[in-house]
């Protein structure tokens, strides 16, 4: 809900952009807020810095191709109605590709600033660059690409012949924009949404919001309002049956009687939630039956890996394990890096193999204990890339234990998500840096690739070392705790 009497709105209705109807398509909360409560964000994380890096680069490449181009006519400065003045003009003449040209409506309430406009004879081309790697199933891509038809339309009476983004690689990709009808919805739906006077409320799954600059905003008072939704147990899509039912809170989701929900959600998600909503109600761990731990030695295992996966040039850059011998010392963690030179990612992936087979000759019973199923995914896929002794692959998927799976349908938690991050911290365990994380980290080997200081490739390396190190221990504080505080 809003603050009382909600935000002032400004004297001057904002301007719709391309990345308002992207913004809109996937959730009107955020482009209301980016509007009416802009403060509420949180400052860009080291990873969103490196990406933006990346996005200005990118674009400045692809830009260098068209050496006789004139601009950027738009430099995010000054008066934009100026700037989109100059641009039409220039795009009458039909002369030199024109950089960052600005494009405004008659009205002043639609702006775009496609990244080229250049012509290819008589035919006009609208270009963008994205960091993405398949820009032709981003249906976001599209309405901004209708968002620049409409403007030079409208501005210039000029019909674009064609639409292309460079992708990542550096691909051109011809696009179609999206239809009259979707562009005119977005439109809409973007209108509407920034003249609210009231927040929206809506609030997406954990996955889709946690990277969102409004998510602590958004969560932290769905978590004092006590919503339903933040339960993991509560898909989006059941949200409408639950209200229906009257139930709008946690304590009101864990004195359900989950036979009022038939013909609505699944009974066993039904149960599943209502305990979950026990347990933040009596900020407790509800127990639903004991946990399985295998009893042979542990070698905790976690990797990091870069976002872009397979499309990366080193996909797995460190290779973590610790060989936990028992007892209450902390076992030592090893972390095998990615060299960064010609065969890095290769030699890292034959240190590993090597140090796995040696752990397993010693231990035939040894489990690596990872979180979720990213481990056996990239050891899978790394025989695949550079091969494997014979049986590697069959001894590790014997010995892979993944500590979520066993978790899952043993334990319900007080917790918006079962992240390592947050079960561990649940559970008494901290970072040492509480700024890390998996993005923070490839941010972290993205600014180590680049720096041409031999001391600060070091230092890096050392901080994404020592943070895989703690997601070591937490998997084993968690371990710990599963056999210390579980029902026998």
């Amino acid at each position: 809900m809003a603050d009382a009497g909600g935000p002032a709105l400004p004297s001057r209705s904002p301007r719709i952009t391309a990345q308002s109807l992207a913004t809109v398509s996937e959730c009107p909360r955020r482009l209301w807020l980016h509007h009416h409560h802009a403060h509420a964000a949180s400052p860009p994380g080291e990873h969103t810095l490196v990406l933006r890096e990346r996005a200005e680069a990118h674009e400045r490449a692809i830009v260098a191709r068209f050496p006789n181009a004139v601009g950027p006519l738009w430099h995010r400065e000054g008066s934009f109605a100026d700037a989109a003045a100059e641009s039409l003009r220039r795009l009458l003449e039909r002369g030199r590709p024109l950089v960052r040209p600005a494009l405004l409506s008659a009205d002043g309430r639609r702006s775009s600033v496609p990244v080229l406009l250049w012509w290819d004879d008589d035919v006009l081309v609208v270009l963008d660059v994205r960091l993405a790697l398949r820009p032709e199933t981003r249906a976001d891509f599209a309405l901004q690409l209708a968002h620049h038809r409409a403007l030079i339309r409208e501005r210039a009476g000029i019909e674009p012949g064609r639409f292309e983004i460079v992708n990542g690689y550096g691909e051109t990709v011809e696009m179609e924009p999206a239809s009259e009808e979707a562009y005119a919805r977005a439109l809409a739906a973007a209108e509407a949404t920034i003249a609210r006077r009231e927040e929206p409320d809506e609030l997406l799954a954990h996955s889709a919001c946690r990277s969102c600059a409004f998510y602590d905003h958004c969560w932290d008072r769905a978590e004092v309002e006590r919503r339903i939704e933040i339960l993991p147990e509560v898909q989006t899509a059941h949200v409408p049956a639950y209200h229906a039912a009257g139930v709008r809170t946690l304590e009101q989701l864990a004195a359900l009687d989950p036979a009022r929900l038939a013909g609505g959600p699944p009974a066993g998600t039904v149960r599943r939630a209502v305990l979950a909503a026990g347990a933040w109600r009596d900020d407790r761990a509800v127990w639903l039956k004991a946990p399985r731990l295998p009893a042979g030695p542990c070698v905790w295992f976690d990797l990091e890996g870069d976002a872009r996966g397979e499309d990366a040039e080193i996909p797995i850059y460190l290779w973590g394990l610790a060989l936990d011998p028992g007892g209450e010392a902390p076992p030592r963690a090893e972390a095998i890096v990615a060299e960064l030179s010609d065969g890095g990612d290769r030699r890292a992936w034959e240190r590993f193999v090597a140090r796995a087979l040696e752990i397993l000759g010693a231990s035939p019973g040894a489990r690596f204990v990872h979180w979720d199923h990213f481990e056996p995914l990239w050891v899978r896929r790394y025989a695949d890339r550079f091969g494997a002794p014979p049986g590697f692959l069959e001894q590790m998927g014997r010995a892979c234990f993944d500590l979520k799976r066993a978790l899952d349908p043993c334990l319900r938690l007080p917790l918006r998500s079962y992240s390592i991050k947050h079960v561990a911290r649940w559970m008494g365990f901290e970072w040492r840096n509480p700024e890390s994380g998996s993005e923070w980290s490839a941010a972290r080997f993205h600014r180590a690739c680049e720096t041409g200081d031999p001391l600060e490739r070091e230092q890096l390396l050392r901080e994404i070392a020592e943070y895989n190190e703690d997601d070591l221990l937490a998997m084993r504080a968690i371990w710990r705790w599963m056999r210390a505080h579980g029902p026998a």
